[in-house]
């Protein structure tokens, strides 16, 4: 059975870490989540940069590595369930529009 009470709290949860990641690290250009609620695992985030470079030297200079740390350690400040907790992605906004026209949904589908 559904608790939609807890699943707004599990997306404010969400929504505040990504906020977080967000003005902590200058060079995430936005966070994106998707996923359903009515699970605590069935959600995901992906922090964006603009371009193509700028994540392939966040890659390189291990800044990802610390972004994902980072994003983890939040949502356990924050207590979200821990079987829920599991690493975010990158993308770049460059190959998004390049390849999907800029619609995230396709380009995570």
């Amino acid at each position: 059975m559904r608790n939609k009470e807890q699943e707004f709290a599990w997306r404010k949860v969400i929504e505040a870490c990504m906020e977080d990641v967000k003005n902590h690290f200058a060079d995430i250009q936005q966070a994106i989540e998707f996923g359903w609620y009515i699970q605590t695992d069935n959600y995901f985030v992906s922090y964006i940069f603009a371009t193509d470079s700028q994540l392939e030297t966040a890659r390189r200079s291990g800044l990802t590595e610390q972004i994902n740390s980072y994003h983890r350690e939040q949502l356990i400040k924050r207590h979200y369930p821990i079987e829920g907790i599991k690493d975010c992605t990158f993308a770049s906004q460059e190959e998004c529009d390049r390849e999907f026209g800029g619609n995230w949904y396709y380009y995570f589908k």
